[in-house]
């Protein structure tokens, strides 16, 4: 039998030896060096609450949302910290660990009303002798119970609405003052972050739509949960360690920040606004179409003037209207209250809609009577002046105030300008969109309307030869320019009986019959389409500046087409050179429809075109999303062991518990015995297999000592006994062992560093060749 010198450990003075921790500087006391460890978390406590509540991001305006987040996260963590200090010097009833139980209800109760203190002082403004008033209250509760669901049924970003602006507000108090709370009266290490975890998974729900990325935040909660890990270590941590552990966790923080977007299998997350019905508003208004004679009538009005960016803006859009009823073009559009963001338009394919310009635009009103907001073609995004109710129609991306817009008003939109590629659309199918193909076709007694008949006869006329949607709607409008003459002192009107006599013997009209007439005769056809009525781009006035009056007024047909969306097309005279639809005409020689296409057609980019085998991984659904091999190959490696230290973590629980709850008394027993083995060679015994169990135990005796060493020679002699001589041990003898084993392993981690056991648990999960597992006797 070979002896093994034992490693010199510092013997214990008692049972349970003493313990000093802290972040740095003097040793301390148990109790001290434990409050100032407490104490310590709050910070990144503090930092967890901020980092969850800037996952909000995606739902508020930052500007709007930073003083909101600086008063949720700082007041609570203050607070926690003064009650701790005050509650500290009251009698204290002391606990099972000897630590003072500090009551919970002051803490709770004076959170909530530090809460309704500063949420009515900092958002409701509502005040009284330091106390909120009632009002003030109910309407903050109020606020509390409606924000979730205006969150949901608003476009994203909100705006910073104080009834909105009070569910981040609570929630990140609200996380802040657990997170403080349990930092303060519990040990576990990660315990504090729940709320903030918690808190975020709110964000990540109501953001889901919104714009920018969860991953900042993200990188920044993880980081600060490892720094929360590293604070509350109850090891002893002097200043040159937490120097040298902060820039890893820092670390940490950036690699989950730039990494997460590329991790493989993940997807856009589920958008609870899909579940949800947003409520919206019908609007009621005259209709713009029906105003087109009273602009021109009045030309040299002003309606509003606008400065860009520099390009010519092109037609702007006030409003779109896509029922008819045979008598007014009417809006089935449905406003939704937004931030200033206007959605893409569903459905639509930005490879086959073609290239885009994006175009800033300053625009004042003068005179423009109506609740629509111009703006060039589809805007991308909205910015108002403070106290603007804006709303957008998804669908066709009219913007709106809700109510009259007064002279004066002066707002920013930037719009994207498609430029479309006329070979694309020659082939391009029309979308499937029954509502914007229906034309009434009988009366109110149930007989079908003769109009609607010589329209159909009218459209198949004129498109005689035509094999794809978009060459009919190009020869419509082509035939509509050259037969009949634009004539702004026509008589109004669009209803069936008007354009009958527009198309039959007028001859003459304003854009209202030129548009409206293309929309219905499109129909028949089964082109879905809708009329939408705006504005040339005016008269310029300086650099950049244009001003738009009453005689700019113009209406204009749409086609929808699959992937591409709504194309406008220039039925009336003169517009097809102002910036029409761009489109050759099918009516012209082979050469004019080649020059026209040589100019609607994109510049090349500066790279060459990929070949489809180039193009196929990037776009293709096996390999959507993946990142690039430089980036996967780190990843893979990070995943890897990722995996092996979750591992190394959760295979020494998995073999105690193994142990714990063997089949019988004598697994039970021998189980402790192994694992009081394994916690001995942490102290110095060698891991040979090669030692009897009373060798252990003597091992044991000495460098453990106290209570626990003087029980393992007993301990020992019922192993062999139950080992070798066929003992049947009771559950109360396995009970006890188990006893002994708990405790031998509490003086043992005092004793280790956590690095230390850490490296040893990495070095455990990894494959090796089991030493002997029975005990040699005696």
């Amino acid at each position: 039998m070979s002896t093994t010198a034992p490693v010199a450990v510092p013997s214990p003075r008692s049972d349970v030896p003493e313990r000093t921790g802290g972040v740095a500087g003097k040793p301390e006391g148990p109790q001290e060096a434990d409050r100032a460890r407490r104490l310590w978390s709050l910070l990144p406590v503090a930092a967890l609450s901020g980092a969850s509540g800037y996952g909000f991001a995606r739902v508020f305006p930052p500007s709007e949302l930073l003083p909101v987040l600086a008063v949720a996260v700082l007041a609570p963590v203050v607070l926690s910290a003064v009650l701790s200090g005050l509650l500290r010097r009251r009698p204290r009833r002391e606990g099972r660990a000897g630590r003072p139980t500090l009551p919970l209800w002051p803490s709770a109760l004076l959170t909530v009303v530090a809460w309704a203190v500063v949420v009515s002082a900092t958002l409701f403004h509502e005040v009284s002798d330091g106390l909120p008033g009632a009002a003030a209250l109910r309407a903050a509760w109020s606020a509390l119970l409606d924000a979730p669901h205006a969150l949901l049924s608003t476009i994203l970003p909100a705006p910073g609405a104080k009834e909105l602006l009070v569910l981040p507000h609570a929630v990140v108090w609200a996380a802040t003052a657990v997170g403080a709370e349990l930092a303060l009266r519990t040990r576990a290490p990660l315990l504090p972050a729940l709320p903030a975890v918690l808190a975020f998974g709110l964000s990540l729900v109501l953001g889901a739509d919104g714009p920018g990325s969860s991953y900042p935040a993200a990188g920044a909660l993880a980081g600060a949960a490892a720094l929360l890990v590293l604070v509350r270590s109850r090891g002893r941590l002097p200043l040159r360690a937490m120097a040298l552990r902060l820039p890893a966790v820092a670390a940490l923080g950036g690699v989950a920040a730039l990494l997460g977007p590329h991790l493989p299998g993940l997807g856009s997350p589920y958008d609870l606004r899909e579940a949800v019905t947003p409520p919206t508003e019908r609007p009621r208004s005259v209709s713009p179409l029906d105003q087109v004679a009273a602009w021109l009538r009045n030309g040299d009005e002003q309606v509003f003037t606008v400065r860009t960016s520099g390009a010519a803006p092109g037609n702007y859009r006030l409003a779109v209207l896509d029922r008819y009823d045979g008598t007014t073009w009417t809006s089935s559009a449905g406003l939704t209250r937004t931030g200033g963001r206007v959605p893409e338009e569903k459905g639509t394919d930005q490879d086959a809609a073609g290239r885009a310009k994006t175009l800033e635009q300053r625009v004042t009103v003068r005179s423009l009577p109506g609740i629509w907001l111009p703006a060039a073609d589809r805007p991308s995004s909205v910015t108002a002046p403070e106290g603007t109710s804006l709303s957008v129609d998804p669908d066709s991306g009219m913007l709106s105030t809700g109510t009259a817009v007064p002279s004066g008003f002066t707002y920013t939109v930037t719009s994207r300008r498609p430029e479309y590629d006329a070979d694309r659309l020659r082939y391009a199918a029309t979308a499937h969109d029954p509502a914007r193909v229906a034309l009434p076709a009988v009366d109110a007694a149930g007989q079908p309307i003769p109009s609607v008949r010589s329209f159909r006869t009218i459209a198949e006329r004129v498109t005689r030869g035509a094999t794809h949607p978009y060459e009919r709607a190009v020869r419509l409008a082509d035939w509509l320019r050259a037969a009949y003459r634009l004539d702004p002192g026509a008589l109004p009107g669009h209803t069936y009986r008007s354009l009958e006599f527009f198309l039959a013997d007028g001859g003459r009209g304003t854009s209202e019959q030129f548009a409206a007439s293309f929309a219905v005769l499109a129909r028949t056809l089964g082109l879905p389409t809708r009329v939408a009525v705006g504005f040339r781009p005016g008269t310029r006035t300086g650099s950049g500046t244009w001003q738009v009056r009453g005689q700019d007024v113009l209406a204009w047909p749409e086609v929808r087409f699959a992937g591409v969306g709504w194309v406008p097309f220039q039925p009336t005279p003169g517009e097809a050179a102002q910036g029409g639809s761009g489109a050759a005409s099918a009516a012209e020689p082979e050469e004019r429809q080649q020059g026209d296409r040589e100019s609607t057609r994109p510049t090349p980019p500066s790279t060459p075109p990929r070949t489809p085998a180039e193009a196929a991984p990037a776009g293709g659904a096996s390999g959507a999303g993946m990142p690039p091999l430089w980036l996967t190959v780190p990843l893979t490696v990070l995943l890897l062991a990722t995996a092996y230290v979750l591992y190394a973590l959760w295979l020494p629980y998995r073999r105690r518990s193994g142990r714990r709850n063997g089949p019988d008394a004598r697994h039970r027993v021998l189980g402790a015995w192994r694992q009081i083995e394994d916690r001995l060679t942490e102290i110095g015994l060698p891991a040979t297999g090669a030692h009897t169990a009373q060798e252990i135990a003597a091992f044991g005796a000495r460098h453990v000592g106290g209570t626990v060493g003087r029980r393992l020679p007993d301990l020992a002699t019922l192993v062999n006994e139950v080992e070798y001589a066929g003992r049947r041990p009771d559950s109360a003898a396995a009970d006890a062992a188990w006893s002994d084993c708990d405790a031998l392993e509490r003086t043992v981690r005092a004793r280790v560093p956590h690095r230390t056991r850490l490296f040893r648990l990495l070095r455990s999960a990894a494959p090796r060749r089991p030493r002997g597992g029975r005990p040699r006797a005696r």
